[in-house]
């Protein structure tokens, strides 16, 4: 009896050992691409010549650090120019808001002398032509008075539009000066010392080499083994034995055909989904357009 208990038992384990042998762990995602990076074209926001170049191709740059600058004289001329009017309109604001006080009291003035002008014509001790004289110089007073706040309405107004120019005048200015919208390496620069910056045309170019990324193409039927901000790993020809560490940051929601350029173990014609995977690149072992390999566990 006790033997046959241990023979079950033994059976048991050893189907069990067998079965738990038998499993085997879901295979990892494999796949290629070409590493990319964020890059931004820089172009000119005014015409001019450029006066000088503060960066080379190849250098770093923190973002908001000057690039180009284009010559900025007229600019500058005009400014000066405009400055000079704007103070010129606020003193010609000072006289005129003067003029509106003394307007005022003469208006006042003759307000208050015509009304007792009308009282006594109303009890007919001045004359007709006293009370017309007194009226007339009432009316004289209010129409100087008023149009001497109108005066100083339109100055305001023009010292409005001065100011709008002027201040257009020095966006121009800071528009000569073209800065790295982001911390990177300037991989080309379009332009040189000398030449004719257009508005809207490239000058530099500036990539994020420290945050890199590559995408991989995965089959439908592969596609429930990646996860977004699932790991994985990155390996490059250039450093044979080293892995970087990566995440995915993309998955499309849209099929698409294989593209030409990507070389898979299946048919190109198959349906795949785009998936994008983030790499660090802290000391720039990584390059733009270089080949690299994808495992995703």
């Amino acid at each position: 009896m006790k033997r046959s208990v241990y023979a079950t038992a033994a059976a048991c384990l050893i189907l069990l050992g067998w079965t738990g042998c038998s499993r085997k762990p879901a295979p990892a995602f494999e796949g290629s691409g070409v590493l990319e990076a964020t890059e931004v074209t820089v172009g000119a926001k005014t015409a001019g010549t450029v006066d000088s170049l503060a960066v080379k191709e190849g250098d770093s740059v923190g973002r908001g650090d000057v690039l180009c600058v284009i010559e900025t004289e007229k600019l500058l001329l005009q400014k000066r120019q405009l400055a000079a009017g704007l103070n010129e309109v606020r003193l010609n604001i000072q006289n005129a808001r003067r003029a509106a006080d003394l307007a005022e009291e003469s208006f006042r003035a003759a307000e208050k002398e015509f009304e007792r002008i009308r009282a006594l014509h109303g009890e007919s001790s001045v004359s007709q032509q006293q009370f017309e004289d007194a009226e007339t110089g009432f009316l004289a007073a209010k129409t100087q008075w008023e149009n001497s706040r109108t005066s100083l309405q339109a100055l305001a107004s023009k010292e409005e539009q001065v100011r709008l120019q002027l201040e257009l005048a020095e966006s121009g200015l800071d528009d000569a000066t073209l800065r790295s919208p982001l911390s990177g390496v300037v991989t080309q620069l379009y332009v040189d010392r000398g030449e004719i910056a257009r508005p809207g045309g490239p000058v530099a170019s500036v990539a994020d080499l420290e945050r890199m990324w590559i995408k991989v193409y995965v089959k439908e039927t592969d596609l429930g083994r990646v996860k977004l901000n699932s790991e994985a790993v990155i390996r490059v020809d250039s450093a044979p034995g080293r892995e970087f560490k990566g995440r995915v940051s993309w998955i499309s929601q849209k099929a698409e055909f294989t593209p030409k350029m990507v070389q898979t173990k299946d048919a190109r014609s198959d349906l795949v989904y785009a998936v994008k995977v983030e790499v660090a690149n802290p000391d720039g072992t990584l390059k733009i357009g270089m080949p690299a390999d994808v495992t995703i566990p």
